[in-house]
């Protein structure tokens, strides 16, 4: 075959073997409209040359493209995003799983102690994302008489951090009250990085005990624990510059149980610092609860209890007292320190000491109609000095002081725990100059200018006094039929 001649540059030449393309054409003659594969710069062409707006499959940067190089960028970052997210998923499973249950437990040792937690996982199992313990047990590093049980708890992974803790079946055991001592220097050195760890709990139990293996004096059972920031707490105070947020929470819906017996049910607000425990008794937080209680352990033990006023059948209610149908209203103070002597290392079993104040409006002592010229009012206050015993089972009461109107009464009391309830006694005295006496009783019997007149008369004329002597006893668990025994010796003598 002889070859054809190179045509020249100059001279027409003809479409190799295509003839010309209807519209639509794939692989068509150039030129023509629709056409894919055809000559350059062909509006609405596909597979062109570099295109005008709205081409298809077009060169890099064109306006409107679609499938171009942007979106296609975004697609393959997405798709690495998502392997790598898989990967460390992964990697995560795959490490638990190739730890193996010794390594894995010390891991989950370790980072509970790097927490101030000192635990025994107990039984561990590995799901996706996540670690199961059953039958866990745990103290507090440097936390005496302190000691806790989990039923069962999911640990939250991040990677083989963990990321978030959720248990049921919390059981926290406190033997005397050294462990009260040394919770805010644990709170101090491990709070932050312990409370930075989300916690969701359910049916929590609390129980204390005055002494290892002794009976169960104090419970709180079946409750929720809901942990708060410090700063959502409506009228806690700031804590000095520098120093840790103290650990804020409550208690909901509280059994509280003493001896065994439940008396109340309640929220029991708690907040530890790094200087005190505070505790408030049915309130969602301490300032706002009607009784509260701070333990302070340095520089030397103290603690004080204070009731603000507060309707009796409300404060009945929260002690399981029966108070009947009550319009009175208390309110109260207790300071509590260690007794003289007393051993501070051995501080769940030291004698404590301190001044008790209480108030109650709206009663008086009983008294005979002829008295109410002295037993004016509606207020009684008691003063007095505890004395606690170290097996927390009696409390002598000295300087004793009562007060209602012109009668003042002091003396002697004790109380006495039985159990769930107490036996309550005190022993009164004191004397009415018999003027105020007699004047009382002329004003009783005698009104308008005649009374006066009598009362004046009767104050000149007499002298001496009249001897009072009150005994008073009461239960705890009924304060309403407590038996009040007054007697009086007459030394009253006419003035000459």
């Amino acid at each position: 075959m002889v070859p054809s001649p190179r045509p020249s540059p100059d001279t027409d030449t003809e479409a190799p073997l295509a003839a010309p393309g209807a519209p639509g054409d794939i692989g068509g003659a150039p030129g023509v409209p629709g056409d894919i594969d055809g000559a350059p710069g062909v509006p609405g062409d596909i597979g062109s040359a570099p295109s005008a707006p709205g081409d298809i499959g077009s060169a890099p940067g064109a306006p409107g493209d679609i499938g171009g190089a942007p979106r296609g960028k975004r697609r393959r970052r997405a798709l690495i995003a998502a392997l790598v997210v898989v990967a460390v998923v992964a990697a995560a499973v795959a490490a638990l799983l190739v730890l193996g249950p010794p390594a894995l437990r010390r891991h989950i040792v370790a980072e509970a102690r790097a927490r101030g937690v000192a635990l025994d996982p107990g039984a561990i199992d590995v799901r996706l994302g996540a670690v199961r313990l059953r039958g866990a047990r745990f103290s507090l590093l440097g936390v005496r008489g302190l000691s806790g049980t989990v039923a069962r708890a999911t640990i939250a992974l991040r990677g083989l951090s963990p990321a978030g803790i959720t248990a049921d079946g919390v059981e926290l055991t406190l033997v005397g009250v050294d462990a009260l001592e040394g919770l805010p220097a644990w709170v101090a050195q491990h709070g932050p990085r312990a409370s930075a760890l989300p916690l969701t709990t359910g049916r929590v139990r609390l129980g204390l005990r005055d002494r290892d293996g002794g009976p169960e004096v104090l419970a709180l059972a079946d409750a929720s624990l809901l942990r708060r920031a410090a700063g959502s707490v409506q009228g806690a105070a700031a804590p000095p510059p520098g120093a840790p947020r103290p650990e804020v929470g409550v208690l909901k819906q509280a059994r509280v149980l003493v001896a065994g017996k439940e008396v109340a049910r309640t929220d029991i607000a708690w907040s530890i610092g790094a200087a005190s425990i505070s505790l408030g008794f049915g309130g969602e937080d301490v300032p706002s609860a009607p009784l509260r209680a701070e333990l302070r352990p340095l520089p030397s033990p103290t603690a004080s209890i204070e009731l603000a006023p507060t309707p009796l059948s409300a404060v009945g209610a929260l002690l399981g007292v029966d108070v009947g149908a009550s319009t009175m209203v208390v309110s109260g103070t207790v300071e509590l320190r260690l007794a003289a002597g007393a051993d501070r290392t051995a501080l769940s079993e030291a004698p404590l000491e301190g001044p008790i104040a209480l108030t109650v409006k709206g009663f008086t002592l009983p008294h005979p109609r002829e008295l109410d010229g002295l037993l004016f009012g509606d207020t009684t206050t008691v003063k007095a000095d505890a004395h606690i015993a170290g097996d927390r089972r009696r409390v002598a009461l000295s300087g004793v002081e009562v007060a209602a109107g012109a009668l003042k009464l002091k003396g002697t009391g004790t109380i006495q725990r039985d159990g769930a309830d107490a036996s309550i006694g005190m022993d009164l005295s004191g004397s009415i100059p018999c003027s105020l006496l007699a004047g009382s009783a002329a004003m009783t019997h005698l009104t308008g200018p005649v009374g006066l007149l009598a009362r004046d008369l009767v104050s000149r004329t007499l002298a001496g006094s009249v001897a009072v002597q009150v005994r008073v006893d009461a239960r705890a668990s009924r304060l309403t039929a407590a038996r009040v025994t007054p007697s009086a010796i007459l030394r009253c003598k006419l003035r000459l």
